[in-house]
C-alpha cells in the first residue's frame, strides 16, 4: 500500500480468511513501544512467562494491527508556534492541494531538528489554526489554486505579530509520522498527550478477553467487525453463545473497542448488541445502546492525557460491559409506539435524504430505505431485513459507523440522530 492509504479507514472482512486462532503473549507485547507501560502490563497480567491466548481468527488480526501500527516512526516534536509556518502545494500535474508545514528548531527529548517539512493529514490544519480563529479560511484555500499564496501573507502577518507579542507565543507538540523521506504532521497536542494508538488498545482488549475466559472457561469469543487506520480502531468482539428473541431473531453480546489518536479524541469499550433478524440470519445489524438504563453504564471511556495505570484500568471493566448487554437483552424489544413500521423506515430515509445528509451519495442506500422502491413496510420481520442489507452496502467508514448509529436510535429509541 502506498504511505496514504494507511490514513484511511478501511473495513476488513474476516470470511474465509486464514489464520491461526491463537497467539502467544510475547508476540503481543511486541506491539507495545513504550518500555514502561509495557512493564506496567507484564506486571499487571503476570506476563513474565510466554503463553498462549486462544480467540478465533487472531493471528490475522494481530498481523493487522501489526502492518498498520509499525508502519512509521512517530517524531514528538515540540515547537513554538512562531517557529511553524505552512504552505499550500497543489500537484503539477492534478492539482490536488497539499498543506506543507515547515517546523524550525523543534525539539525531541533533547534532540534538536533544524528544520521538519511534513504534509498535514487528518484534521492537523484545523488544529493548528483553530487557536487563531482561521481554520476555515485556510481551508477554504485549498478549493483555489489561485489563492495559495494568501497563506504566505498570512504567515507573514502571523510572523510580525509575535515579533510584537512575545509573550503569546505557545509551546506545542507536533505528532509527526516518518516513513523513509516521508513526513506527515499527524496531530498537534500538549505535551501531556499519551502514544496510546491502535496497537496499545488491542494489546489491552486481548488480555482482558483472555482473563474473561480463564474465569469463565465455556466463554467463546469471535471478532465480530474490523475497521483499521494507522490512528483508528473500531473493534466489535462478540460472545458466541445467542440470545433467543423467539420469532424477532437473535442476538449476541458484544463490545466495541475504539480509539481515535489524533486531535483531542478518545478511546474506550463499548457495550453492543449484535443482532441477527430471523428473516436474514446471515446478514445482522449492530446496536449500540446510547443511554445508560437501569443504572447500567454502557461504556468506559478515557483521553490520551491518563496515566498509565489508568489507561490499563480503562480496559479493566469488559466483563462488565458484556454483562451489560446481557441485561439491557433481558428486556430488548424493538420501538413498540410508533404508528406502524413504516414510520420508522421513513425517520431513516429522512435522515439519508434530507439536504445536510452525508448519505447523499450512496444511491444503494437512499433506494434500499425509500417507499417508492421499498414499498409500505408492514411488519417487524421486513424493516429488520432492509436494516440489515443495509450493512452490506459499501461506502466510507465514517458514513458506515453514523449509518450503524441512525439505525440503532431508529429501532432503540425512536429517534433518528446518529
Amino acid at each position: 500500500m502506498e504511505n496514504k492509504d494507511y490514513f484511511k479507514t478501511e473495513t476488513f472482512s474476516l470470511h474465509n480468511v486464514k489464520s491461526n486462532d491463537f497467539i502467544d503473549t510475547d508476540e503481543l507485547l511486541k506491539l507495545i513501544n513504550d518500555e514502561n507501560l509495557k512493564q506496567k502490563i507484564i506486571n499487571k497480567y503476570s506476563l513474565d512467562k510466554n503463553y498462549v491466548i486462544e480467540i478465533e481468527k487472531i493471528e490475522y488480526l494481530y498481523q493487522l494491527i501489526y502492518q498498520y501500527s509499525k508502519k512509521f516512526n512517530l517524531v514528538r516534536l515540540e515547537a513554538k508556534e512562531s517557529d511553524v509556518t505552512c504552505q499550500l502545494k497543489f500537484d503539477t500535474k492534478d492539482k490536488k492541494p497539499a498543506f506543507i508545514f515547515k517546523i524550525k528548531n523543534g525539539n525531541e527529548n533533547e534532540l534538536i531538528y533544524d528544520l521538519i517539512e511534513a504534509e498535514g493529514i487528518y484534521d492537523s490544519v484545523a488544529l493548528f489554526y483553530n487557536s487563531k480563529s482561521l481554520s476555515q479560511y485556510v481551508k477554504s484555500m485549498s478549493k483555489n489554486y489561485k489563492k495559495r499564496e494568501l497563506l504566505a501573507d498570512l504567515n507573514d502577518s502571523w510572523a510580525k505579530y509575535y515579533e510584537k507579542n512575545q509573550e503569546s507565543i505557545k509551546t506545542k507538540l507536533f505528532r509527526i509520522l516518518n516513513h523513509k523521506e516521508n513526513y506527515y504532521l499527524k496531530s498537534i497536542n500538549s505535551a501531556a498527550f499519551k502514544e496510546y494508538g491502535i496497537a496499545e488498545s488491542f494489546v489491552m482488549t486481548i488480555l482482558e478477553l483472555n482473563k474473561f475466559k480463564i474465569s469463565n472457561p465455556n466463554t467463546e469469543f469471535l471478532i465480530s467487525s474490523v475497521s483499521l487506520s494507522e490512528s483508528k480502531l473500531d473493534l466489535i468482539i462478540s460472545q458466541k453463545k445467542s440470545i433467543s428473541l423467539g420469532e424477532v431473531g437473535f442476538l449476541r453480546s458484544s463490545i466495541s473497542i475504539r480509539n481515535e489518536d489524533q486531535g483531542n479524541t478518545s478511546f474506550g469499550v463499548y457495550s453492543t448488541l449484535e443482532f441477527f433478524p430471523k428473516a436474514t440470519e446471515k446478514n445482522k445489524i449492530y446496536l449500540f445502546p446510547n443511554r445508560d438504563e437501569s443504572k447500567i453504564d454502557n461504556s468506559i471511556r478515557s483521553s490520551h492525557t491518563v496515566s498509565g495505570e489508568n489507561f490499563i484500568e480503562t480496559f479493566a471493566n469488559v466483563s462488565e460491559l458484556f454483562n451489560a448487554g446481557e441485561k439491557l437483552s433481558a428486556e430488548f424489544e424493538f420501538y413498540s409506539k410508533a404508528d406502524s413500521y413504516d414510520e420508522l423506515r421513513a425517520k431513516i430515509e429522512h435522515k439519508i435524504k434530507n439536504t445536510n445528509s452525508p448519505f447523499r451519495k450512496v444511491k444503494k442506500l437512499a433506494d434500499l430505505f425509500s417507499r417508492e422502491k421499498t414499498g409500505q413496510i408492514n411488519n417487524l420481520e421486513t424493516l429488520l431485513k432492509i436494516c440489515a442489507a443495509s450493512n452490506e452496502i459499501e461506502m466510507e467508514y465514517d458514513l458506515k459507523f453514523k449509518l450503524r448509529y441512525l439505525i440503532s436510535n431508529v429501532l432503540l429509541y425512536n429517534s433518528n440522530n446518529y
